[in-house]
């Protein structure tokens, strides 16, 4: 029988790879599939890398450098843990261009690809796994404004910022303080700052790096350059994109890796650093001409003004979600999990990249 490990650090990472080791572990008895946490220190990592299959998946190349300290020398496969084609580090870094087979979720994610390293021909669609609950699921909208203290007749905000809360002043959880006077307000913050939650007054889903519940319910979806507007897209919810003075993540920030880990060259992340202008294209694409902008956009200080026109017209940009929503999540029809999980069994058992539609 072959074998196959789905390998995770961060809740982020779980959330993303979940879905589709679920799907497997249901539908394709001939794999024995696993899904297990890398932990930080080498030594704890002994007995788990001695029972790995010789291919893992990952979303994240943290697992992947820690059980290269403990001597692991299989192939890997990646999934991406998100929809956002904002970041500079999406496929900046060597470890993307090394998988054996890297699934994009969407063709923005491939033309970025191509853009970047136009030789590379390991990676298929796939779509975002996450995305199968997201459209599939149904919420009992009384039930749930009653569990979260909100009015079912009124409109429902979600403000879900990407990280950048202890990077920046003015990013992430610190832009709350102008959402006080908007009612029937759900917060939640990334993944990677649920600790400051409490600080902020932000409320934890009840599954860890999951808000599709949230997402799902919400009128209005309100967030910066996270892939939760790509995700409130895909079932056509209104978003208005907070203008920022800078988004950790993205250019014109410094990348804080060293530079063996880069596989863009120097002069190229300079042209893309000198190409950022944040007062007139804040959703410039990296690597692309293209602006990523999905609905309303506005400051943090114009939050208030802009839900109410938002609320107006909720139609304006239905156009704009619909292309990005499938530029972004190829295929969202709820089967993403049923194609990737199908492509990855042929890859395991004939070593053939398969494109499946």
């Amino acid at each position: 029988m072959h074998s196959l490990d789905f390998v995770w650090t961060s809740d982020k990472e779980y959330s993303s790879l979940k879905p589709i080791y679920e799907y497997m572990k249901k539908t394709d008895p001939s794999i024995d599939v696993n899904l297990t946490k890398i932990k930080k220190l080498f030594f704890q990592n002994w007995r788990i890398e001695k029972k790995l299959s010789d291919t893992i998946v990952i979303s994240h190349d943290r697992p992947l450098k820690r059980l290269k300290k403990n001597n692991w020398k299989g192939k890997y496969i990646y999934i991406e843990h998100g929809l956002s084609p904002m970041k500079y580090w999406t496929y900046k870094y060597n470890f993307f261009h090394k998988s054996s087979l890297l699934f994009y979720p969407g063709e923005v994610f491939e033309r970025k690809m191509k853009s970047i390293n136009p030789s590379f021909k390991n990676g298929l669609l796939g779509g975002y796994p996450k995305v199968d609950e997201l459209i599939n699921q149904k919420i009992d909208k009384v039930i749930f404004c009653k569990k979260n203290n909100l009015n079912p007749a009124k409109p429902i905000i979600l403000f879900a910022p990407s990280y950048g809360a202890k990077e920046s002043d003015a990013a992430g959880l610190n832009n709350i303080k102008y959402f006080k006077n908007i009612k029937n307000l759900i917060v939640i913050p990334h993944p990677a700052e649920y600790k400051y939650a409490k600080k902020y007054g932000a409320k934890l889903p009840n599954q860890k790096a999951n808000i599709n519940p949230y997402i799902h319910i919400s009128d209005i979806v309100i967030s910066d350059v996270s892939s939760v507007i790509a995700e409130a897209a895909i079932i056509d919810k209104p978003v208005i994109q907070l203008v920022l003075k800078k988004y950790p993540g993205c250019f014109p920030e410094l990348d804080k890796r060293p530079k063996e880990d880069i596989f863009i060259k120097k002069d190229r992340i300079e042209e893309e650093i000198n190409k950022t202008d944040l007062r007139n294209r804040p959703f410039k694409i990296p690597y692309l001409d293209e602006d990523w902008i999905l609905g309303d956009t506005c400051i943090p200080e114009k939050i208030e003004e802009t839900i109410i026109k938002v609320l107006d017209n909720k139609n304006k940009y239905s156009d704009k979600r619909k292309y990005w929503a499938n530029q972004c999540s190829w295929k969202s029809d709820g089967k993403s999990c049923d194609r990737i999980s199908k492509m990855i069994s042929h890859y395991i058992k004939t070593g053939e990249r398969k494109q499946i539609i």
